[in-house]
């Protein structure tokens, strides 16, 4: 960014905003629970341990294997405290034992172990061969939160590709990438620090905004490779990154302008006043969310423009943001309150065939269409937690996909789904 300019000056407020905000994380999460000694035991020849487990959130799903597809059969409180006697082979989830003998699974990103996971033995267990129904045990919802909706969980194979998302580890006090495999049900972390994820077309770049202590000073842009390799600034300061179909440019938010440059951070250019920024993948549009004379909701202009004002009108929702593109560049996907509270819409780039694709009284957005225009996933806190969610684009057959927290900052994030 010329750093003469007013450019210089917004992006230099955006990169304040992020220290701020990183401050406020790490002040408000809970302090660490006081350490337990690890239990080493023996079983047969290979050696294995035991490791003290503790809960950080109000209410946790037990589940009967090591999945969100296994049914839950209780629910642990915060402050609980288990003996976890094993792992799943990615780590993603750890098995415990209950007071009646019996042995739960529960997710690893939401409990406190004291000591490494990679400790525990990992437990081969065979996979569920029926989806969870409605949860007969389930965690009670927090307050001012819907009930559980009671959809069933996504099995793996059901859909393909994979969704790229980032998590709020309290306890850790840092925000983690992920990464969901629809394919095999695995879920890892794959980064920390890395958010507001955008997957170039060809699937060969993945370009994130990154965080302290991952970014140093260099708070901003960055580009890695398919496999989370080779990480490099783009751009000092900036947010919200969406590449264009061919992968050669992007468009980001630097404060409240929209700006347009090469994915070797040359060439930026100010487009006009926005933010959420999404370009469409089969040509030159670029949907974002603006207040224009008063009047605020979805716009669109192109990419090359040199007039700020030649855009055109999507909707009219003061509350609309977070658009998605669908993969055929017909449809988008948005969150808005217009009816009380945030759910997620899909409408035509030409403003037609509007459709509500959730209707639940909790917040759900971040939505993002699978690969083949058929799904939306999206967030929502319907369970009583933060989880992943997806449903068909005329919002039938919603499925949980995972439980992943988030920051009350929930919809400045956005996720990717990838082949």
């Amino acid at each position: 960014m010329p750093r003469t300019s007013t450019t210089y000056w917004l992006f230099t407020l955006l990169f304040m905003l992020a220290a701020l905000t990183l401050a406020w994380f790490i002040t408000s999460t809970k302090s660490a629970r006081a350490t337990i000694e690890i239990l080493q035991v023996r079983q047969a020849s290979a050696p294995q341990a035991t490791l003290s487990l503790a809960v950080n959130r109000p209410a946790v799903n037990i589940r009967r294997g090591p999945g969100t597809e296994y049914d839950v059969i209780s629910v642990a409180r915060e402050g609980d405290r288990f003996t976890a006697t094993g792992r799943n082979a990615t780590g993603a989830w750890i098995r415990i034992a209950l007071t009646d003998g019996q042995v739960g699974w529960i997710s690893a990103p939401l409990v406190q172990l004291d000591g490494e996971a990679s400790a525990l033995p990992v437990i081969a267990v065979v996979a569920a061969t029926e989806p969870a129904a409605s949860a007969t045990v389930t965690a009670s919802p927090a307050a001012g939160s819907a009930p559980a909706a009671g959809a069933s969980a996504i099995r793996p194979g059901e859909l393909s590709g994979r969704l790229l998302y980032s998590a709020a580890n309290d306890e850790a006090r840092r925000w983690e990438l992920w990464e969901y495999d629809f394919a095999t049900g695995e879920n890892k972390r794959v980064a920390n620090w890395r958010t507001e994820i955008a997957v170039s077309a060809d699937g060969k770049q993945i370009a994130y905004f990154a965080w302290p202590p991952e970014a140093a000073d260099k708070t901003g842009i960055w580009i890695m490779d398919a496999d989370f390799s080779r990480a490099r600034l783009v751009v000092p300061g900036g947010a919200y990154p969406s590449f264009s179909p061919g992968g050669d440019r992007m468009v980001a938010n630097g404060g409240d302008m929209l700006y347009v440059f090469r994915t070797d951070g040359m060439g930026i250019r100010g487009l006009t006043k926005g933010e959420y920024p999404a370009w469409s993948p089969v040509d030159n549009q670029i949907v974002h969310r603006a207040c224009v004379g008063g009047g605020c909701g979805l716009w669109i202009i192109d990419a090359d423009s040199n007039n700020a004002n030649a855009r055109k009108r999507l909707t009219t929702g003061a509350s609309d943001g977070q658009p998605a593109w669908s993969p055929d560049g017909e449809r988008i996907a948005y969150i808005s309150k217009e009816d009380g509270n945030f759910e997620v819409y899909v409408i035509g780039v030409d403003g037609s065939n509007k459709v509500r694709v959730t209707t639940n009284p909790s917040s759900d957005g971040l939505p993002v269409w699978s690969p083949d225009g058929q799904w939306i996933a999206f967030r929502s806190d319907r369970d009583g937690q933060w989880g992943i969610h997806v449903a068909k684009a005329d919002g039938s057959n919603v499925r949980k996909v995972v439980d992943a927290d988030v920051l009350p900052l929930w919809f400045f994030e956005k996720m990717a789904w990838r082949r």
